[in-house]
Formats: structure tokens, sequence, C-alpha cells
């Protein structure tokens, strides 16, 4: 029980920086792993969670009227594509060389997304472009899932002239819909602990319903806030500074 209570807690605040920013899975991995998954398992079994969140989110953004699914259903379908690739691909790979390429993304994607914005006006990338660009993120969404929000974000936010918050609002649109494949493939392989992970999806949607209230509510500015604590957190948990502290 005490197990499961930490899942439900980890799934709440999993859910709510998710919805604000990213690397709730971060958060969730190592509390699986610990709960005595395998690192793969754990992987699957986190998805659910995943597909619940952000359904959850998806529909509070679409009420608050943050998010408009037309214009991305391209980059959409080309997720989908990467992400169901992704999953077929999701073995288990060196964790001590990725945890450092990992860190070094996040730290660049920081950058980029607090860096002071240019005043000319962007010109619009070729759909074939954007297309190929979201498979490549898709698919990292579909083999990892750690991160992905922090990608999607900068993603979004360099392609598209969308601000932190509708920027939110797409990835969640956008990660529900590759989930839900990434789910049927990671079951039909048996790696998905059902019980584990729908306690987790219970914590997560109520993290996502609370995070996408304070995200509409306080706008760009505390949504930078919190990701760059998240990206912090984790990059100090990826380059093993919280190990050489006894943390």
């Amino acid at each position: 029980m005490l197990i499961f209570l930490l899942i439900f807690t980890v799934g709440i605040a999993a859910g709510f920086i998710n919805t604000r920013a990213g690397g709730g899975s971060i958060l969730v991995l190592p509390v699986l792993i610990l709960a005595g998954m395998p690192s793969p398992v754990a992987n699957a079994t986190n998805r659910v969670a995943i597909l619940m969140q952000n359904i959850t989110a998806t529909n509070r953004f679409h009420k608050h009227g943050k998010l408009q699914v037309k214009p991305v259903i391209h980059i959409m379908i080309a997720a989908v594509i990467g992400a169901i690739i992704g999953s077929f691909f999701a073995v288990k790979v060196d964790s001590v060389l990725f945890d450092k390429i990992l860190g070094f993304i996040f730290i660049f994607i920081l950058v980029m997304m607090l860096r002071p914005k240019s005043k000319k006006e962007r010109k619009s990338l070729p759909k074939w472009l954007e297309f190929l660009i979201f498979i490549a993120v898709g698919f990292y969404g579909g083999f990892i899932q750690a991160g992905v929000g922090f990608i999607f974000l900068a993603t979004l936010n360099l392609i598209e002239k969308y601000d932190l918050v509708h920027a939110n609002a797409v990835k969640t649109f956008i990660v529900m819909c590759y989930t839900l494949f990434a789910v049927i493939i990671f079951a039909l392989s048996g790696k998905i602990l059902w019980l584990h992970g729908l306690v987790l999806a219970c914590g997560n949607s109520l993290g996502a319903y609370l995070g996408v209230k304070a995200a509409v509510k306080k706008g760009e500015k505390v949504v930078k806030i919190v990701l760059s604590i998240a990206i912090a957190i984790a990059c100090l948990k990826l380059f093993g500074v919280f190990k050489l502290l006894g943390m």
C-alpha cells in the first residue's frame, strides 16, 4: 500500500509538471524502478499514466480555448508515425551514456527557450520539413518519453508561432495521440503492469487537471519558471550530482 501511495503521489507531481512544462517522467521512472520494476517495464507502465494525463489535459486546454486542432493535424500525424516506430525500437539502452546526452539536450533546450525573442518575423518552414522534424520528435517520444515535453515545447516554440501556454496545449494533444499507439504496442509486448499503471494514471490525471488550471491562469512567465526549475533538477540527476551528494 505504501508503494501505491508513493506512486499516486508522484503521479500528481508528474502530471502537474508535465502540463506546466515537462520532465515528469524523469521523476516517475526512478520511483517505478524503486518499486521493483525493470527499466523497460517501468518505461512501458508509465505510458498508461501519460495517456490518461494527456486526455485530461487536452480536454481542459480545449475548454479554456487554448487548443485548436486543425492547424496541427500534419505534425500530429508525423509524431504518431515516429512514435510507432520508436515504440518498436524501445529496447534497453546504455543508461549512463543516455543520461549524459539527455542532460546536454535539456541544457540546450533551456537556453533556446529562455533566449530573447527576435523582433524579426520568423519565416514558416515548409510543411514537409515540419513533418520530418516531428517524425523525429515522435520517434524519441515513442522510444523513451522522458523529457519529450521539453523537446516538444522547444520545437513548437521555434517552428510554430506559439507562446508556451499554447505550445503546452498542442503538446498535450499530440502526446495523447501517439501515446495511445505506444500503449497498444507495449501492452501487446506484455511489459505493462496495469495495476501500478492505473494508480499512477489517477495521480497524473489529478496533477494534469491542476497544472492546466495554473498554466492558463498564470500564463507564459510562470510556465518558463517551472520549466527552468524542472530542467535544472533533471540535469542534476542526469549528470549524477544527486548521487555524488548521497541523495
